[in-house]
């Protein structure tokens, strides 16, 4: 697809809230702004900690300042270098075991580097139905725009004739616009196999920038995504 399609397919603004992928999935701009607060909902998942009153069910404080993604640049991840172990998770937790069970949680989020499942650490969540309309298009067709653009960089900066052939799935973490992890199908010649790979990217709010390739690359195979997660 070429950038000129991708201009004119984004006429409409993120204010178009009755089409608004971001409200359609019950993702707002505004939501990230409490990220620091502590709510029932920051880790996606509760664990029992004591209290002085009866036991109640909460998750633990979660550091989002260690979470906080950089400024954008291509071919940087910025899970790469992200410190995984905070000493102040382990205040939140009575016993050992129940420690251990979030911090497996923790870690197994960072290894899936926010292309597979929901990491709640980071609010990056699944675009579930990708048929589903959206600025006159599908969602499946957005984000085969916004990968063709990390396709197109990528084989300007390193020379190669990639192709994407068709999306597989995608997360979505809103805030200032939406950074997106996209995994799709594509033939590194022509008349190659299909290949999976990862692309991701910045839509920022409002229109106000272009979409800005941060990274794209082969995703790792089976063996290697299971040896990465401890399975191998």
């Amino acid at each position: 697809m070429s950038s000129d399609g991708v201009t004119t397919k984004r006429s409409s603004t993120e204010e178009e809230s009755d089409s608004s992928l971001s409200k359609k999935l019950k993702f707002e701009d505004e939501e990230t702004t409490s990220m620091e607060d502590e709510s029932d909902t920051d880790s996606g998942r509760a664990w029992s900690v004591d209290t002085e009153d009866d036991e109640v069910v909460r998750p633990p404080r979660i550091n989002y300042l260690n979470m906080q993604d950089p400024e954008p640049e291509w071919d940087v991840d910025s899970f790469d270098g992200y410190e995984f172990y905070d000493p102040e998770d382990r205040k939140s937790f009575s016993n050992d075991e129940e420690y251990k069970e979030f911090s497996e949680f923790k870690i197994q989020a960072w290894k899936n580097k926010g292309f597979y499942e929901e990491d709640p650490f980071r609010s990056i969540f699944p675009l579930t139905d990708l048929e589903q309309r959206f600025r006159n298009m599908t969602t499946r067709e957005y984000l085969a725009d916004i990968a063709s653009l990390c396709v197109k960089k990528l084989n300007e900066e390193k020379g190669t004739t990639v192709e994407l052939e068709s999306i597989v799935r995608a997360n979505l973490k809103a805030g200032g616009g939406w950074k997106l992890y996209i995994t799709f199908t594509a033939r590194e010649y022509p008349d190659g196999s299909l290949v999976e790979y990862q692309a991701k990217a910045m839509d920022f709010a409002g229109g106000e920038e272009p979409p800005f390739p941060i990274l794209c690359r082969p995703a790792p195979t089976i063996s290697q995504y299971k040896t990465c997660i401890g399975l191998s």
